[in-house]
């Protein structure tokens, strides 16, 4: 009896472990021909985790594109009878709303919503097609509704931005010139690179560039950040996010730093400096404390595809 029921529990978990890895797939009409189409998302799961498949008259699917965003935590996606796709990050009251539609060949953004009313008790809703948005405070009686116009904006394309409203402030700026408006896209680029992780080190960890980034008239942005943080000293960061002829991105990154993490093996009196240094020399196989690292990636059809990565200890 035992056994069984040690067989029984064995079960159980194995099926809430797949249920927790089995893809979330919603259908409806994203392309308005007619026909049943899907969006198929693995929550929880890194790398290209949303794909959009097309359906035809046979009853087959066809890839689209897939994409890596960020979907942890609730997340709850929907195809609504107008076949937008919809992404609602976090619970009611406190989410992140995103409504996508297929046009002129990609998906793009038409709207959404920021709801805060666990803590915050206002609501702001976007509506990309007219340019306007609507604040909501207060709750009750007290609750008063304001609409104001947005900047210009740039094609919010499926993931070339982060699905977060808190990490889309510079979509906002008061910048409404041509170069303005292009640099918002190099600026969900780089958002995006966050979201996935892959700046280096100092780009992570500050979150916006320390200096304003330059940018010029065909939408190239150039950002700089000098890092100070403890064990990487005299550290500058990089990133020039290029536009291409044919509509990608070309990102180069560069940093160097000089290692000093021997400081973590200093004593109090700081009399064993040179101890400490040869311990972090022989953590690092001998190499120089400077190091320098050189990567380009290429961004299209919001994936980041690598090209190149150097590495190298001066």
């Amino acid at each position: 009896m035992k056994k069984l029921f040690l067989l029984f529990v064995a079960y159980v978990v194995a099926m809430l472990g797949y249920a927790q890895d089995a893809p979330t797939v919603v259908e409806g009409d994203l392309n308005k021909d007619g026909i049943t189409d899907r969006i198929v998302a693995n929550l929880n799961h890194s790398g290209e985790n949303f794909s959009f498949y097309f359906g035809n008259a046979k009853g087959d699917y066809t890839l689209f594109r897939s994409y890596e965003l960020d979907l942890f935590g609730d997340v709850d996606i929907s195809i609504t009878d107008k076949g937008v796709a919809r992404i609602q990050k976090g619970s009611k009251g406190d989410c992140d709303v995103f409504l996508f539609r297929y046009q002129d060949g990609d998906f793009r953004c038409i709207g959404g919503k920021e709801d805060r009313h666990n803590t915050w008790h206002y609501d702001v809703s976007y509506n990309y097609l007219t340019g306007k948005m609507i604040r909501t405070d207060g709750e009750g009686k007290e609750k008063k509704s304001v609409t104001s116009v947005m900047p210009p904006m740039p094609v919010l394309r499926f993931g070339w931005f982060p699905l977060d409203y808190n990490a889309l402030g510079y979509l906002f700026g008061e910048d409404d010139s041509e170069e303005g408006v292009a640099f918002k896209t190099t600026m969900g680029i780089f958002r995006m690179m966050q979201d996935q992780q892959l700046l280096f080190y100092s780009f992570c960890e500050y979150g916006y560039p320390y200096y304003p980034p330059d940018y010029s008239d065909d939408g190239s942005a150039s950002f700089y950040l000098e890092v100070m943080s403890y064990g990487r000293y005299n550290c500058w960061s990089n990133i020039l996010i290029s536009k291409q002829d044919d509509g990608s991105y070309l990102i180069e990154m560069s940093e160097e730093f000089e290692d000093r993490s021997y400081e973590l093996y200093l004593n109090e009196d700081m009399d064993n400096l040179d101890e400490a240094m040869e311990r972090a020399e022989a953590e690092r196989g001998g190499e120089s404390s400077y190091s320098t690292t050189k990567t380009e990636w290429l961004f299209k059809d919001g994936t980041f595809i690598l090209l190149d990565e150097i590495i190298s200890n001066e």
